[in-house]
């Protein structure tokens, strides 16, 4: 059976996520992915980015990654995130990459953060590169000269980001003024730049000018709107028509300034010809404000003097005006937006103040997506008339963006709303909101009540989150449910949501309540969810159960699920289970029986795999006789008949493959002997072995791949080998799929200082099941010895470590050593210095022999070498330390 796979991520910032954690180094794919992500969250995605910078397990290369993105996305909410990274980044390489990201968004906040490192790291080389980013930052001219080179804008870029990055170092709050007044004269660039600097200044005066500029900004915006849909209306409109709409716009705007002249204008134009209405226009021409009223004066004059050609020359040029206008002004409305969010965040401007303006044009305006998010940022989640007006925008698309934004704050007050908007009448949207609904911190114990509270309604909408978030703890409760007195309706929504989840310890009660006297739905529903699991419980379960039912869409859908619990012939179909598995093909194939299941059965049948030659050539010769009907039949599907040949082809492969396989697993045994201990022919011969392996007609035994997994286990022991033999030992460790070499291969994994190395072991590590987010994870420690050498200090460890692992203790390199030879442990906690001496070549050296897997060095040293400077290293402690820093050091 092709199980269906779960759905995608609903929202950008689950996509995120999931690419962040597949990283892989060299994959170009990845940047510009990643770029397509972050274009849609814009600062959301921070941070999600900002963990990730801090996450032990990220790699260097992905740290670097991240940091190359600031080059495109200079958005000053960076600097805190950058600023906690660098504060404990231990690669002098990826530092100073990310000193390069924090100088390059050239900002105010971002020369603060770049002292407070240089007063933190206080080594040479850091020091070297903090100079070097700070100097950048230095201002030696006025901040006039500086101003001067910003508005250079995009006639050189150069020079307008280093006035800005030195206008950063000067602009005070009595700078103000003279920002706004270099606003009106700035190109798109510039104007960028002066809006990130004047959202940096501290105090409530710069949040209040950018309220004022988002109005006079967004009124522009509107009359551009206006304008441009005039402009393209009027051309197809009467002469008489057009000044009449012109006319009564005008006076709508302008009446209140003037109200005699518009009284004027019409006395003139019911004269005709003895009327002069060209003075009422003059008088007109300086109140006019904006390019709307601009136009409406101007277009009106030109058309009351009878141009006609010169009023249509001026239709089409004030449209070409207003659709570039309405781009520029839409960009500066969203940059006006980041910064009052800026400034809010800060708390230079107050949350009440900001909003409200926001709000009303948010509910005024749908077609600025910078205006969204600002809005969805700022809203209090116990608005709830605020937070109607997301639920009421019409357009699809902006509804569920504006859910994204809100979901992405994941803040529990959101909940109410939420569940408002799970009722959405348009699907998708409900599904994203019972999506973000799930990811509220305490969204499980709000739907866990209504779960448990009784009420039919309430308990679909816990089933209907539970089963789209496929939320894992949800699984006991589901259980418990199901256990209870219930009625088959909701069992069958509970039997979906606990489907969803695919908790592998609900096959035992799933069979429970399949048999042939449930309704058709729920027995469906039943077989279905047991399919999804694809464990060898819920298979053979599956294939039991089958005995006694008899609905031929069930039967079928048990034969899909008892094959999906075998899928290889590493996890083959148990030889007792066979003749059981035969007949409920044939029930299948039946006419009578199976109801028109057969093709569904054969194509099934593909997913068998046993070792059973016989059963191969049985069920080849059953679905010959069928192809053989098929096409003797006036209503012959080609596209059926090459679907079922390809089942015969494949069918009758395994079956000339198993009658191979002795002489094909001597020839793997002829092989492995042939692999030297060492020297330039053991990279050979071991890719000879994986060669043979991968051949397509070669069946691996599960007995026979344990033996391959021993042969392994012994050659990864040895000691010097190149990088080549242990990509080629990795490789032939995923093809044995045995899950014992699972911590072998994710040791090479996380040592591995070649990206030839780290693919291999990456391929085969994801070949026996791991997800790319379990790839860095460090086996599970069981065992600890503690080198201390004060009594007083192991008497402190001991007894916390204790409760966790199986630790023994040391006070002596030499009692170490004794019992390192007597038994070996996951982990060594050891002093970096004995007597004087250092013990790290000693370290090096148990780790070498395999006595110990990983050391955590203590020592009271301030700069001891960097961490993860050697692959056995496991981090450093430095004394004294308590012991919730040691639990915390030895987290997985």
């Amino acid at each position: 059976m092709a199980l269906p796979l779960r759905h995608m991520p609903l929202t950008p910032l689950d996509e995120l996520r999931s690419l962040l954690g597949a990283h892989a180094e060299g994959d170009n794919a990845f940047q510009v992915r990643l770029h397509q992500l972050l274009q849609q969250l814009k600062q959301q995605a921070l941070p999600e980015l900002g963990a990730r910078l801090l996450s032990p397990t990220a790699t260097p290369g992905l740290k670097r990654t991240l940091y190359g993105a600031t080059a495109k996305f200079d958005w000053p909410e960076w600097v805190p995130h950058l600023l906690k990274a660098l504060q404990q980044e231990p690669d002098l390489g990826v530092f100073d990459e990310g000193c390069s990201a924090l100088g390059r968004l050239e900002l105010r906040s971002a020369r603060e953060g770049l002292l407070r490192l240089a007063a933190q790291r206080a080594d040479g080389d850091r020091q070297l590169i903090l100079k070097r980013e700070l100097t950048a930052m230095e201002a030696t001219q006025p901040l006039a000269f500086y101003l001067g080179r910003l508005m250079e804008g995009q006639g050189n870029p150069r020079l307008a980001h280093q006035g800005a990055r030195c206008l950063a170092t000067l602009a005070e709050p009595a700078d103000l003024p003279a920002l706004l007044e270099a606003l009106p004269g700035a190109d798109p660039l510039a104007h960028r730049l002066l809006l990130r600097a004047i959202a940096e200044l501290p105090g409530g005066e710069a949040g209040e000018r950018l309220l004022d500029l988002f109005q006079d900004t967004f009124r522009a915006l509107r009359d551009l709107e206006l304008l441009e849909g005039m402009t393209g209306r009027l051309p197809s409109v009467a002469r008489t028509a057009a000044r009449t709409e012109l006319l009564e716009t005008l006076e709508a705007r302008l009446a209140s300034r003037a109200p005699g002249e518009f009284e004027a204008l019409r006395a003139a134009l019911a004269a005709g010809e003895a009327g002069d209405p060209a003075r009422p226009m003059e008088r007109l021409r300086p109140l006019a404000e904006g390019p709307l009223e601009t136009f409406l004066v101007e277009a009106l004059t030109t058309l009351l003097e009878g141009k006609i050609a010169r009023f249509n020359a001026m239709l089409t040029e004030a449209q070409e005006r207003a659709a570039r206008g309405r781009g520029l002004a839409s960009a500066a409305l969203t940059q006006v937006c980041e910064g009052l969010v800026r400034q809010v965040a800060a708390g230079h401007l107050a949350r009440e103040r900001a909003l409200p303006v926001l709000q009303s044009a948010f509910a005024s305006y749908a077609h600025s997506e910078g205006l969204d998010q600002a809005f969805c940022q700022l809203v209090h989640p116990e608005d709830g008339a605020a937070l109607d007006l997301v639920l009421r925008i019409p357009d699809t698309r902006r509804r569920g963006g504006c859910l994204d934004a809100l979901g992405a704050r994941e803040e529990d007050g959101f909940m109410p709303f939420f569940l408002r908007a799970m009722e959405d009448p348009i699907v998708d949207v409900g599904q994203r909101a019972i999506h973000h609904l799930g990811k509220l911190p305490s969204a499980y114990p709000a739907v866990l009540s209504l779960l448990e509270s009784g009420q039919p309604e309430q308990i679909r909408i816990a089933l209907r989150v539970f089963g789209e978030n496929a939320t894992k703890a949800a699984a006991g409760p589901l259980m418990t449910f199901l256990r209870g007195d219930v009625r088959d309706d909701l069992v069958v929504e509970a039997v979906e949501s606990l489907a969803a989840i695919r908790h592998p310890d609900s096959a035992s009660l799933l069979l429970e309540l399949l048999h042939d006297g449930k309704p058709a739905r729920l027995q469906q529903a039943l077989v279905e969810a047991l399919a999804l699991l694809a464990t060898p419980q819920a298979g053979r379960g599956l294939l039991e159960k089958a005995a006694s039912l008899k609905l031929p869409t069930v039967l079928i859908v048990a034969l899909e699920g008892a094959l999906a619990a075998f899928p290889g012939f590493d996890r083959a179909f148990p030889t007792e289970d066979l003749p059981a598995l035969e007949h409920l093909i044939a029930r299948c194939c039946d006419d009578r029986e199976g109801e028109g299941q057969r093709l569904r059965a054969i194509l099934a049948s593909q997913d068998l795999y046993c070792f059973d030659q016989d059963l191969y050539a049985r069920l080849k010769d059953r679905f010959s006789d069928f192809l053989f009907e098929l096409r003797t039949k006036s209503e012959w599907d080609r596209d059926t008949n090459d679907r079922v040949a390809a089942v015969l082809k494949e069918l009758g492969r395994r079956s000339a493959s198993l009658g191979h396989i002795a002489a094909k697993e001597e020839k793997v045994r002829a092989l492995i002997q042939a692999v030297p201990p060492f020297g330039p022919a053991r990279a050979e011969a071991l890719l000879a072995l994986r060669e043979a392996l991968q051949d397509s007609e070669f069946i691996m035994r599960g007995e026979f791949a344990a033996e391959i997994a021993d042969f392994l286990t012994r050659e990864f022991a040895r000691k010097g080998q190149e990088w080549r033999e242990l990509a080629r030992l990795c490789e032939i460790g995923g093809l044995t799929r045995q899950a014992s070499l699972t911590d072998l291969i994710r040791e090479q994994y996380i040592q591995a200082q070649g990206l030839g190395l780290r693919s291999a072991a990456k391929g085969a590590l994801l070949a026996l099941g791991l997800e790319e987010a379990d790839l860095s994870r460090r086996p599970k420690v069981r065992t600890i010895l503690l080198l201390e050498p004060s009594a007083f200090f192991r008497k402190r460890l001991m007894p916390v470590l204790q409760d966790r692992w199986e630790v023994r203790e040391a006070g002596t390199r030499a009692e170490a050593g004794t019992l390192l030879a007597e038994q070996p442990v996951d982990l060594l906690i050891s002093e970096q210095v004995e007597s004087g001496a250092d013990l790290r070549p000693w370290l090096k050296i148990q780790c070498e022999a395999r006595r110990s897997r990983w050391v955590l060095l203590a020592t009271a040293a301030r700069d001891p070498a960097p961490e993860g400077s050697e692959g056995w290293l496991l981090g450093i402690l430095h004394k004294p330390f308590t012991p919730e820093q040691l639990l915390k050091a030895l987290e997985p």
